[in-house]
């Protein structure tokens, strides 16, 4: 597979990207912009979490579908995760349980009318975004 790849990149170097340069300070802005879009509000963090823990998962496969969501606000931090499942569990959003030394944590009733709330805050404030940009 890693082969075919190889062939690919050589192919579309040679045809696809031939007419493109990026110069340093281009592709600065590009990585830049990349960063942007992968930081975001606290609310939204809060949201991702909450919808993930609609099944049951441990610390670390919450921190795996956050970053697949390309959130990485707390890639290097992961106490800012368990702090704030800790703050959740403690308010009673959460149910958490031991398994085979790993700890487990998803939604209880309270928790998922916590998230029906915040999914209905969050698309009053898309549409409102929307209205916006759409003059």
């Amino acid at each position: 597979m890693e082969e075919r790849l190889k062939k690919l990149k050589k192919v579309m170097e040679n045809s696809v990207f031939q007419d493109l340069s990026f110069t340093g300070k281009s592709r600065e802005e590009v990585k830049a912009k990349a960063r942007n879009l992968q930081i975001k509000s606290d609310e939204d963090v809060i949201l991702a979490v909450l919808q993930l823990l609609v099944i049951e998962k441990t610390g670390f496969e919450l921190t795996r579908s956050i970053i697949a969501r390309g959130i990485s606000n707390f890639e290097k931090n992961e106490g800012f995760l368990y702090a704030l499942l800790h703050r959740l569990e403690r308010k009673n959003y959460l149910q958490s349980s031991w398994q085979d030394s790993r700890k487990y944590y998803q939604l209880n009733d309270r928790g998922r009318k916590l998230l029906e709330q915040s999914e209905k805050k969050s698309a009053g404030r898309r549409t409102a975004l929307q209205e916006l940009w759409e003059g």
